[in-house]
């Protein structure tokens, strides 16, 4: 059986004639009449008895068949339907990991906008180190990522679009005996320990570098951290000091809960960009939140700085 043979039918059963149904899905009778008996060659019963004039009226084979021909029909439309809505991204579900380096105001501008748009849609944010995230993007994870990408080479058949660059940033907490001075060198920081990514050791050795080129005893006490919250904390309550990209802390430093130290050592210039995979095409829902994305970079304040900052 075929749904246009099971339309036909219907459209027979519910104008009561071949003659009315034929003129209603504008063909022949002639043409009507053969798909019905092809219908009923198949099924090897006859599901209509004819009357004058082209009158139709369904026999007990046709009465039979007539609610699985509605639900086959009405199952097809519903299909059609949700393919529909996900081909106009109207619902699915879209997963991006957002690395440390990547502006959060842009990620929630883009999110909020597709919220108004397509409140059906799905989607899960994570966030992470970069190098964790682009390791479970390689797996499958995510539908993008967006992450600092610097450091270390993509694998083939993955690409990188470039957002903005910034330098990283020295952070501490309010109150910090170092936040008494205006200006300060590497030598002001010795004595102190640092919190680093446990997941990214070269953080270390670009810190032991910075005091090592300036002849000074590099520090000896880190606290390796991947757990974002506690470490956090941690940096609130304690003298340790943390080389950060300024969008990792960046809400944080609105609500004065952390100082930016005036030093310029140690720091890393990372890349922030959006990363693809070539051989796996975007879901509509996953092009539609990365265009989000896209345009938020255009009016994001934090954007504008850091280009400004780094040309």
């Amino acid at each position: 059986m075929e749904l246009k043979q099971l339309s036909r039918f219907l459209a027979i059963v519910e104008t009561g004639s071949l003659a009315a149904a034929a003129r209603s899905l504008g063909l022949t009778q002639q043409a009507l009449s053969a798909s019905m008996a092809r219908l009923e060659q198949d099924l090897n019963v006859t599901l209509l008895d004819r009357g004058p004039g082209g009158a139709t009226t369904l026999n007990q084979f046709g009465q039979a068949l007539l609610p699985f021909a509605r639900s086959q029909l009405a199952a097809d439309e519903r299909a059609r339907a949700a393919v529909a809505a996900i081909a106009a991204a109207e619902v699915g579900t879209v997963t991006i990991g957002i690395g440390e380096t990547f502006a959060g105001d842009i990620v929630a501008d883009a999110f909020i906008e597709l919220y108004e748009t397509r409140p059906r849609l799905r989607v899960n944010l994570v966030e992470g180190y970069s190098e964790i995230l682009l390791k479970r993007f390689y797996q499958g994870d995510f539908d993008f990522v967006a992450v600092a990408v610097d450091d270390y080479s993509l694998r083939a058949g993955y690409r990188a679009e470039p957002i903005y660059t910034t330098n990283d940033i020295v952070a501490c907490r309010p109150g910090h005996p170092l936040t008494r001075k205006a200006s300060l060198t590497l030598a002001d920081l010795q004595g102190y320990g640092w919190l680093v990514p446990y997941s990214r050791p070269s953080d270390t050795d670009v810190i032991i570098d910075a005091f090592e080129q300036e002849g000074l005893t590099p520090p000896d006490q880190f606290v390796g951290s991947d757990a974002y919250r506690v470490g956090m904390k941690i940096l609130a309550r304690s003298n340790l000091l943390l080389m950060t990209s300024p969008a990792l802390v960046a809400n944080r430093f609105i609500n004065n809960a952390f100082n930016i130290l005036p030093i310029d050592r140690p720091t890393i210039r990372r890349k922030a960009s959006l990363v693809l995979d070539n051989n796996r095409p975007l879901t509509p829902a996953a092009q539609a939140m990365l265009d989000n994305v896209r345009a938020a970079v255009s009016t994001a304040k934090f954007v504008t700085e850091e280009r400004s900052t780094s040309a």
